[in-house]
């Protein structure tokens, strides 16, 4: 039972891996201080694939929860980035945001729908789900 949840959550993160942290054309209205903010939230959005691709047992599910934390916690350092940004840089990181946000929820609510992982992983990608909200 728990591998068949396993192998359909694998399934589903290499259907959505294509969709998230789809990086590029970022402008330099997103930059501040030579760094670019929408290129962190590529960078957080593929940290995060590369986290969850990385579960196939309950072991590797608890070994992602620290390195999902550590996500969330750099996702806490781009939300107190994003208000510096000019007013353009500020609508496009919302409209980076909006657009990968669905892909995130539905990897939260699928790890939801996951007795065996809910518990494990879920409160981890709850939050990210918050905090990639608040850049909208």
């Amino acid at each position: 039972m728990i591998f068949a949840q396993f192998a359909r959550f694998a399934l589903v993160l290499a259907l959505l891996a294509g969709a998230v942290g789809c990086g590029g054309g970022n402008s330099q209205e997103m930059e501040l201080g030579g760094i670019n903010t929408g290129d962190m939230l590529d960078g957080l959005l593929a940290r995060t694939m590369r986290a969850l691709n990385s579960v196939n047992s309950m072991e590797t599910a608890q070994a992602a929860v620290p390195v999902l934390d550590a996500i969330n916690d750099d996702f806490d350092d781009l939300i107190y980035h994003v208000p510096k940004l000019s007013e353009n840089g500020r609508a496009e990181m919302a409209a980076k945001a909006k657009k990968s946000l669905p892909q995130i929820q539905d990897m939260a609510a699928r790890i939801n729908d996951m007795p065996g992982l809910s518990g494990v992983l879920g409160p981890s990608m709850n939050a990210m789900v918050e905090k990639i909200t608040l850049l909208l």
